[in-house]
């Protein structure tokens, strides 16, 4: 137990205390002996009265000396208080403000509540045990940007904050909110020479600290920085917080798994201080059917593993995976959801303008066979020029013209076919002729035909950043590099419109593919043949890729690529096409939120829709609500993924000593409720009792002298 005093330079009244003395000693006489004997019975008489009025005379001095003491004492305001529940007192008043962590950590859940609700009462507790010349600020430090907040007396609107506070799923940057906390001090206006003081309610995880940044100070009196007292209320009392978390998850196409397989990698990360043996992963994916994919991790103490699956999704489009661990004291952390856009299956008709009986100079052969693997997403149709005049092509996302001489009356349905968003892939070859090739389908290739040049020649420039080519790196490149080509189709000049794009070219800077965009549609043209008559690149390993990542980008299927998750409070942007409208979101809780309340921003995109940008604060698969045409529907293309920080998932707390030494050391700072201690409550008010006492005494007075 030890004593403090609220003010303390009120003890001079503690000399009142002498004032009886002082009377009793100023007024005390000795008589002067005088003997006669008619009074000795008197006298004798008197000394008997005396010795009963003595204990009387003591108790009337000793309760006025107590009363002015009393009285003293209590305007001093003396407080009892448990130890270490406060860091070192500053004398006098002092500006406070009291600092609350918010972030996701703290919704870790031990001894059947979590470290926000205690720290939610035991910063209410620091306002309780503030004196009333004590100006006080509330501060949240949930993830947001803090704001500084000068200390006042309105008591009512601080506890008010602290009472509606709520936990959030964000990272807070405790340094950066004691900064906030130490400029609100240096705003009080009048509070120059009141005492500065902070107090910090928080988990003490060492990811929230970073003690290679400069601590807390504010201007002093005289202009010089000083440090303000800083107490770091531990809401954990010292207690281990282990903890289980999915940290990362990523999805990479693996052609071996088939043709919408992918190699998931999973990261989990042991925060606790012992081994965890035998941890149950689980994945899944959304939608289907079959059962989950589980497995069984050893996880060191303070250590992560990576965990590698093997996943086919049944369909493609759209898709949501999850991986999750058994709960545990932090559920925010225990699983983690990827958006993906998996491959959807490619519907391609194949033209084969040069047929043969014999498979290897069929013009198609190598091309079918190609697209056609066990592993490929793309589903040909084969079919000759003849037989064209009659096919659906909105039954297809892509046509292949191989070494066709002629679409006849279809040019139109071709263009209208790509102009809507179809994909077309034209090959050369001795059928070709370039002139009427230029006629029926000029508007829709890249660069008019020239004529067929002979020169052994091989690809000297390749655009590695396309969605076709992007395959073809490193020891991948030579694959397609080293292909010989003996004749290749020349090009003119492109005319005005949107320019070509030369994804490769030869040694003699001639192109050898050529891509542009027509309307909603994609268009390639190959000017050397897919057959081995003009080049050997069919025989070649980099063919078969080559070709199914072609008909891939042209029917836009590579456009759908994996989705990184948002990490909750970063922004968010979505956009919806032309006459697309956001109508709500749909969060992991299932509760739709109004476009209204997001509050997001709002930007032109170039296809004439619109880019709204916004922040999410609640973890998992989001799924987002359009209207069109004064529809509303659930457009799956468009669902996310959010996740917490994975720092915040790092429970592993930091030392008091090292955060004390950073804020200064004990004359400046204390960490409290370290090492098991009993929350400190509030100080016990010494005043009111002895003002009590006072009373007490002065009754005691006026009936010593009745």
């Amino acid at each position: 137990m030890s004593l403090s005093f609220l003010d303390p330079a009120l003890l001079w009244g503690l000399g009142a205390a002498s004032l009886p003395l002082l009377i009793h000693l100023f007024f005390r006489r000795r008589p002067r002996p005088l003997a006669f004997p008619a009074f000795e019975f008197v006298v004798r008489a008197r000394r008997q009265t005396e010795r009963r009025l003595k204990l009387r005379r003591l108790l009337l001095f000793l309760a006025r000396t107590l009363v002015l003491a009393a009285v003293a004492l209590a305007l001093a305001r003396p407080r009892a208080e448990q130890p270490g529940a406060a860091a070192a007192t500053t004398a006098g008043p002092a500006a406070t403000v009291i600092l609350l962590d918010a972030s996701a950590s703290m919704g870790y859940r031990l001894g059947g509540e979590t470290l926000f609700e205690r720290g939610r009462r035991e910063a209410l507790s620091a306002l309780t045990r503030l004196g009333p010349e004590d100006p006080v600020a509330a501060l949240l430090c949930d993830g947001g940007a803090p704001v500084a907040v000068a200390p006042s007396f309105d008591r009512l609107a601080a506890r008010q904050l602290l009472a509606e506070a709520q936990p959030t799923a964000l990272r807070a940057d405790l340094v950066s909110c004691l900064a906030a906390a130490a400029q609100g001090l240096g705003m009080g206006r009048g509070q120059e020479r009141l005492g500065k003081k902070i107090v910090v309610v928080t988990d003490l995880t060492a990811s929230a600290w970073r003690l290679d940044a400069a601590p807390p100070q504010l201007p002093g009196p005289d202009g010089k920085p000083v440090r303000p007292e800083v107490e770091v209320v531990d809401v954990a009392r010292g207690a281990a917080l282990p903890n289980l978390a999915v940290t990362e998850l990523t999805a990479e196409p693996d052609a071996a798994v088939g043709p919408r397989g992918y190699r998931v990698t999973v990261t989990v990360l042991n925060a606790g201080a012992e081994r965890a043996g035998e941890v149950s992963l689980t994945l899944r994916a959304a939608g289907d059917s079959r059962p989950p994919v589980r497995a069984f991790l050893d996880l060191p103490p303070g250590g992560s593993v990576r965990k590698t699956f093997s996943h086919a999704f049944a369909a493609g489009g759209p898709a949501l995976l999850t991986a999750s661990l058994p709960a545990d004291g932090l559920t925010l952390d225990d699983q983690r959801t990827l958006a993906l856009r998996v491959p959807r299956e490619v519907r391609a008709l194949v033209v084969d303008g040069a047929p043969s009986p014999v498979k290897l100079r069929d013009e198609a052969w190598f091309v079918e066979a190609a697209l056609g693997s066990a592993a490929s997403p793309v589903r040909p149709t084969l079919i000759d020029a003849e037989a064209l005049g009659s096919a659906d092509l909105h039954a297809f996302d892509v046509v292949l013209l191989l070494n066709v001489r002629s679409v006849g009356t279809r040019a139109a349905d071709l263009e209208a076919f790509v102009q809507a968003g179809g994909g077309l892939f034209l090959s050369m070859g001795d059928q070709v002729d370039p002139d009427a090739t230029n006629r029926e389908l000029g508007p829709l290739l890249p660069q008019p035909l020239h004529l067929v040049k002979t020169a052994a020649t091989t690809l000297a420039r390749l655009d590695e950043s396309h969605p076709a080519l992007a395959v073809f790196t490193g020891e991948a490149r030579e694959g397609l590099s080293g292909a010989r080509f003996q004749r290749y189709m020349l090009t003119r000049p492109a005319g005005r419109g949107e320019p070509p794009v030369v994804l490769a070219a030869f040694e003699d800077g001639a192109p050898a593919l050529v891509e542009a965009r027509r309307g909603s549609g994609r268009v390639l043209l190959y000017t050397s043949t897919v057959d081995r008559e003009w080049t050997d690149w069919p025989l070649r390993t980099s063919f078969l890729p080559a070709m199914q990542r072609v008909a891939g980008w042209l029917s836009g299927a590579l456009d759908d690529r994996r989705d990184p998750p948002t990490v909750v409070g970063s922004p968010r942007t979505l956009h919806l096409g032309p006459g697309r409208r956001l109508s709500a979101l749909v969060g992991p809780d299932g509760v739709a939120r109004p476009a209204r309340d997001l509050g997001a921003a709002t930007a032109v995109a170039p296809d004439g829709g619109s880019d709204l940008t916004f922040t999410v604060r609640q973890p998992g698969a989001w799924q987002v609500q359009v209207e069109e045409r004064g529809a509303t529907r659930v457009e799956a293309g468009l669902a996310f993924a959010a996740v917490i920080d994975a720092r915040e998932a790092d429970t592993r707390r930091l030392e008091p000593a090292a955060l004390t030494a950073w804020l200064g050391g004990e004359a400046t700072a204390r960490v409290d409720g370290q090492g098991g201690a009993a929350p400190a409550g509030p100080g016990l008010p010494l005043w009111s009792m002895l003002l009590a006492l006072a009373v007490a005494l002065f009754l005691a007075e006026s009936a010593l002298l009745s």
